[in-house]
């Protein structure tokens, strides 16, 4: 058995919600009622209860941890203070995506027959491009699962691709040296789909590939194929449907739905997650949002998740950040008037930033966090405690945390996968793929990635908002993960 291990947080009997970080502590007992506790993350909506835990290891081993301990406090947008209908978006960007190779990069028409499969789609999949497989990797890079388009792979098939070791060379490129699958050769063989922007699209390639092998020379063994160029049409469809400059130009099918039906794929933040940005601000710390998102479609989802002052509730906001580049390079930032990046606006990288609630483009870490730590908080750089709370593993955690020294917090929604209260259990929990964390007792690599980068694991904004900044959450700094903590309790 994978023995029990995460950061467990001991805090104010007010909380409705659970909140988790992955770091040991074994031997862990529930000592008063807690009731029913249906997934990892959450003891959803229990008001009133105190949860005592007994350690095998001193108190005084834990580490605190404290929201107003930090002074330059960083949110990503798209699902972190903003969270979509995933019931309704995952399947409009598979329907988008289908579409485009159909009618613009040839595809059999067959490709159109393929059913929507919810239960196949799973964050945090891995692409090998070239022998249409889709792998589901541990922390040391040995594949747990595999999928030849979408048909499983035995352990047998496996190894016969992978070699005995299950281990794909390229995919310990990429473990050592995650950055590395956005530029270069490993991006050329690898792809890793991280947020739900993109998980739609490892149906898409698993059903284009089960269409080539169809219409192909019955003889031809498909596991010794290696020769796919499906993902380079997807990408391209990826492309189409996200490029900034698709927005305005009304080409993107995507932004056109969310434009025509918000109430269809948004969610309305909660007022408490707006309480919270509030006070922290109010209380002298320097909020900045940092989103991927060009500013015009920023300010769509925003002004309906987060209402129409949502940009007062930061110092500074930070639009097509070009993460995860933006927290280690050196891009300048660029002024935007009226929804548009101005061209020939480039700000020196010397030049002190305004932060009374003013809007950039692009840009890097270490000049907003110098204009912030000097403007808001009134200290030097190597003075300020920073934290960036994000959904993307790798974007929002793994950079920051190694490039820029900073802690974050991981939001993942996977941790109510086994919660048949959360609404999109059917987008997140996949019987096929198992648990997004662990395998058999085995961890995954997120799951151990979590651990290693993030102080905190959550599911949603909501649960953080539910603590008081100024309690004090009690964590252990030790190793390991167990994902069903909860119901062992």
């Amino acid at each position: 058995m994978f023995s029990s291990s995460l950061r467990f947080v001991q805090f104010s009997t007010k909380v409705d919600s659970c909140l988790f970080t992955f770091v040991k502590l074994r031997n862990i007992r529930l000592t008063t009622a807690a009731g029913r506790l249906s997934s990892v993350c959450d003891l959803r909506r229990r008001h009133h209860q105190h949860l005592s835990l007994r350690f095998n290891h001193t108190m005084s081993s834990l580490q605190e941890f404290r929201m107003a301990d930090y002074d330059i406090i960083g949110f990503d947008l798209d699902g972190t203070l903003l969270r979509y209908n995933l019931s309704n978006m995952v399947p409009l960007v598979y329907e988008l995506l289908v579409k485009y190779l159909v009618e613009e990069r040839s595809y059999p028409r067959e490709l159109l027959q393929k059913q929507f499969n919810r239960d196949f789609i799973q964050k945090g999949l891995i692409v090998d491009t070239e022998r249409g497989n889709l792998l589901k990797l541990s922390e040391d890079g040995k594949i747990l699962k595999a999928a030849h388009g979408t048909r499983s792979l035995q352990e047998s098939e496996i190894e016969a691709v992978y070699g005995k070791a299950r281990i794909w060379s390229i995919a310990k490129e990429y473990i050592d040296d995650p950055l590395s699958a956005w530029n270069g050769p490993v991006s050329e063989k690898l792809r890793s789909l991280l947020d739900y922007f993109d998980i739609a699209a490892s149906l898409v390639f698993g059903h284009a590939v089960d269409t080539i092998d169809e219409l192909s020379e019955k003889n031809e063994n498909p596991l010794e194929k290696n020769n796919y160029e499906i993902w380079p049409d997807l990408l391209s469809g990826l492309i189409k449907i996200y490029t900034r400059e698709n927005f305005a130009n009304r080409e993107s099918p995507y932004f056109e739905a969310l434009k025509n039906e918000p109430e269809k794929y948004l969610v309305k933040t909660d007022n408490k997650v707006l309480d919270l940005l509030r006070e922290l601000k109010s209380s002298g710390k320097a909020l900045y949002l940092l989103t991927g998102s060009n500013i015009d479609f920023a300010n769509l989802t925003a002004s309906y998740a987060l209402g129409a002052d949502w940009k007062k509730l930061f110092n500074v906001v930070v639009s097509f950040g070009k993460k995860p580049g933006f927290f280690y390079m050196q891009r300048q930032f660029l002024q935007v008037k009226n929804l548009t990046e101005v061209e020939g606006s480039e700000l020196s990288l010397e030049d002190a930033l305004a932060t009374n609630g003013s809007c950039y483009s692009q840009g890097n870490w270490q000049q907003l966090k110098t204009s912030l730590s000097k403007n808001v908080v009134g200290k030097e750089d190597n003075e300020t405690r920073c934290l960036y709370v994000g959904d993307n593993l790798i974007q929002d955690v793994y950079t920051p945390f190694t490039k820029a020294s900073m802690d974050t917090i991981a939001l993942s929604e996977e941790l109510l996968e086994n919660d048949n209260n959360y609404e999109y259990k059917n987008i997140v929990h996949s019987t096929k793929w198992d648990s997004y964390f662990s395998i058999n007792g085995a961890p995954t690599l997120w799951s151990k990635n979590m651990e290693k980068y993030s102080r905190l694991c959550v599911s949603s904004m909501d649960v953080i908002a539910a603590v008081p900044v100024t309690d004090k959450i009690l964590c252990a700094n030790s190793q390991g993960f167990y994902t069903t903590v909860c119901n062992d309790l």
